[in-house]
């Protein structure tokens, strides 16, 4: 059965720390210290193996945290095989939780450059893989070794195999690859102003500026607002959505790819659009009840999805 490839460079051990109360400028003692396989790739890989649609990795990984990456995806069921192997280790993040406070930190290394070989085997193995894909979904920004056309390439060669190309990313490297029609460009609405150099302080600004992103070459844009309301714009028309209501805010970090996973899986399920948008949110939603990141209950995916407003308001 052929698989989604989740491209994201730049893989992480992450480690989530529960604290009763956290205090800057003092020791703190955590409760709790989870850790898991992360990184939007592969948040968003774990997310559709959970969901039940097979998933590959593309990425770099090495070190002793490396190590730790494929243990770690091993026991949700993801192969970390695919991933290129490099000298350097795996960044580590950190998630600090804090309970009194309701609070979510995020501690965030950068990237390691992973040498020119291990670049070289990761475009030719990648080229090789994205056309035998059943979709290619690629997440994040460019790291600085990169450069803005680096996902080019990978789009263009599923294009020519009719494998369909979401995208979650911003910025140049957004732009480059719209030239190539990917089927999904998904951005937050932040994103989306870094990436037009403007401010979209209302609905009918965002929806502008989606119209633009359709018109550099998208077939449709996703534009989410964290937990308010989304959209969807299509050449046939837009949609809003209101995610549902979480029963407890636990850990946002991840929700983001995991919109992503059920919107690849809902649309490889045969369902519509707005459809497999709706499904998405339901699990950025139920991800956010979790302690790790693409840690999903199908179940409450299930309950939280039939939970999701739409209305087409164009």
């Amino acid at each position: 059965m052929k698989k989604v490839l989740c491209l994201g460079l730049t893989p992480v051990l992450q480690r989530t720390l529960v604290f009763d109360r956290l205090e800057t400028d003092e020791v703190n003692r955590a409760r709790q210290v989870v850790e898991s396989a992360a990184g939007k790739a592969l948040n968003t890989a774990r997310a559709l193996v959970a969901l039940g649609t097979p998933a590959q990795t593309a990425g770099f990984n090495g070190g002793d945290t490396g190590r730790r990456v494929a243990a770690c995806l091993a026991a949700c069921g993801v192969d970390a095989r695919t991933l290129t192997a490099m000298k350097a280790p795996t960044r580590v993040c950190t998630t600090l939780i804090d309970r009194a406070g309701g609070t979510v930190t995020e501690l965030v290394e950068e990237a390691p450059a992973p040498g020119i070989a291990a670049l070289r085997r990761f475009t030719r193995d990648t080229l090789r893989r994205a056309t035998d894909a059943s979709m290619l979904v690629i997440s994040g920004t460019l790291p600085p070794y990169a450069d803005n056309a680096f996902y080019v390439p990978f789009v263009h060669a599923a294009n020519e195999a009719d494998v369909p190309v979401v995208i979650d990313s911003h910025r140049t490297a957004l732009i480059n690859v719209l030239f190539e029609r990917p089927l999904l460009a998904k951005l937050n609405v932040r994103e989306l102003e870094v990436t037009l150099e403007e401010r979209l302080t209302s609905e009918r600004r965002i929806l502008r500026g989606m119209r633009d992103v359709l018109a550099l070459g998208a077939r449709n844009v996703f534009v989410t607002q964290g937990g308010k309301g989304a959209y969807l714009l299509t050449p046939r028309g837009a949609w809003r959505f209101t995610p549902p209501e979480i029963a407890q805010r636990v850990n946002p970090i991840g929700s983001g790819d995991c919109t992503t996973a059920g919107i690849a899986h809902a649309l490889l399920s045969g369902k519509t659009l707005p459809r497999a948008v709706a499904f998405g949110l339901a699990c950025g939603s139920a991800n956010v009840e979790s302690l790790t990141p693409a840690d999903l209950d199908v179940k409450r995916v299930a309950e939280l999805s039939r939970r999701v407003a739409a209305v087409r308001i164009v």
